[in-house]
């Protein structure tokens, strides 16, 4: 049997972990960085009290190199660059030697530092990978036995300073020193060891949490896309007994007179509305089809929405006016920003008051294109949908479906422009259509519409 190929990561995992890691980084830093000057007084005192000339010179040098590698890392943390991998370069390729250094000017094995591996080993092995991770051991072990081997041979007469009983090492137990080595091998292996094991542990929560969102949003989209093509098929299957009903109603209107007329003509407009409905319903669950675009004149496209709805706007008693301080041509398809204008304005005159005006204003970009502002003097947007009026099905209308608003933002996007709702100054509504001069390329554009 041939093996199962492995799951490819759940999207953004690389992108997540790199993130979560640079945080616990930084929040380590932060640590380094209060425990430096503590750390600093300690080896200035040490500096002082030791009599020893050369590691007068070798601590005074190592000091120096100290402050600079943490001067360096407060600089970006203060700045809060993200720059992970340099601070970790830092503290590994300068700090380590700088430690080791102070390991064998603090009295090698037996001086007060020699612990300190334990932490940098399972501190450094959360921050890099396995490999890294036992490389770091394995140098660690290295500089222990090293240490080791200069306290066994008494290279250095004077290893352990004056300010811990300093002199040669004569009386020591060598098999006290030799389990003592042994023993802090062993824990920072150990320590490397169990700090792997924890960085694993975290990436696979990060990566199980992750392939549950995808999954989640898989199971979503799928009920998402099912409900759409069934809402389009009744839909769809609806529209024909409709036109029936309306047609019969307009025979039988045609033998009838007085009350019974009228009531056939409230028929007909009901059905008209349901009708409506159904056409908002296909047009939003049937993809956006692909754009017929040519060079148009906003301005013109404009004056034919205004001559359509110079019937409704005076039903209403409300003015409808249109200003354009210049010849403005976008590159759109004329058939589909017609059908966002005519929302629009439709919502504009529904809004308005009697005795308002409703004003269409088309302006140029300074990108290049169009701009045009559909202003009201209505109530405003509803504080309860201020943040949805766009998604699918919200709406303030005591008859309205909550389609149009969802449906024209996505043609504005499939053109590469967008649409807003803006409040008006002094009240009222602004919906503000931005159209490019040419159209995007075909990937901007769907990325405009996700």
């Amino acid at each position: 049997m041939n093996p199962s190929p492995a799951s490819p990561p759940p999207s953004g995992l690389e992108q997540v972990q790199r993130e979560a890691f640079a945080r616990q980084f930084m929040r380590m830093a932060r640590i380094r960085i209060y425990m430096a000057p503590p750390t600093l007084i300690l080896l200035l005192y040490f500096l002082v009290q030791e009599p020893a000339v050369w590691r007068k010179w070798l601590l005074g040098g190592l000091l120096g190199l100290y402050v600079a590698v943490e001067g360096i890392e407060i600089h970006h943390y203060l700045r809060r660059t993200p720059r992970q991998r340099l601070l970790f370069t830092y503290v590994i390729g300068v700090g380590l030697p700088i430690h080791w250094g102070m390991l064998l000017v603090t009295g090698g094995l037996e001086g007060p530092l020699t612990p300190v591996l334990l932490m940098v080993s399972f501190f450094v092995s959360l921050f890099t990978t396995t490999r890294g991770a036992w490389v770091l051991a394995l140098l660690h072990v290295a500089t222990l036995w090293g240490l080791a081997a200069v306290s066994f041979t008494g290279v250095v007469p004077d290893l352990l300073p004056q300010l811990y009983g300093g002199g040669a090492r004569a009386g020591h137990n060598d098999a006290l020193l030799l389990s003592h080595v042994t023993v802090l091998s062993v824990l920072v292996v150990y320590s490397a060891g169990g700090g792997s094991i924890l960085r694993g542990i975290f990436q696979g929560m990060v990566k199980d949490a992750l392939a549950a969102r995808d999954e989640t949003l898989r199971i979503h989209t799928e009920a998402i896309d099912t409900l759409t093509r069934l809402s389009g098929e009744i839909a769809h299957e609806l529209k024909n007994p409709l036109a029936s009903v309306k047609g019969l109603a307009t025979l039988v209107a045609r033998d009838v007179e007085g009350k019974p007329a009228e009531r056939l003509a409230v028929l007909r407009r009901e059905v008209d509305r349901m009708q409506e409905i159904l056409e908002g319903f296909l047009n939003f669950s049937r993809p956006l089809l692909p754009l017929h675009e040519q060079r148009t004149s906003l301005e013109g496209l404009c004056r034919q929405v205004v001559e359509l709805h110079e019937g409704m706007a005076g039903e209403r008693g409300v003015g409808l006016r249109l200003f354009a301080e210049r010849p403005v041509a976008v590159w759109c398809d004329p058939r589909k920003v017609m059908q966002v204008l005519i929302n629009l304005v439709q919502n504009a005159l529904e809004a308005a008051p009697r005795g308002s005006t409703v004003e269409l204003v088309v302006l140029s970009v300074p990108e290049g294109g169009g701009r045009v502002e559909v202003r009201d003097q209505g109530p405003g947007i509803a504080p309860e949908v201020r943040g949805r009026v766009f998604e699918p099905g919200v709406t303030t209308k005591p008859q309205g479906n909550g389609l149009g608003l969802a449906l024209a933002r996505a043609l504005a996007r499939q053109h590469g422009g967008e649409l807003e709702l803006h409040p008006r100054e002094g009240g009222g509504c602004v919906a503000e259509l931005v159209l490019p001069a040419e159209l995007p390329p075909q990937q901007a554009r769907a990325e405009a519409m996700a």
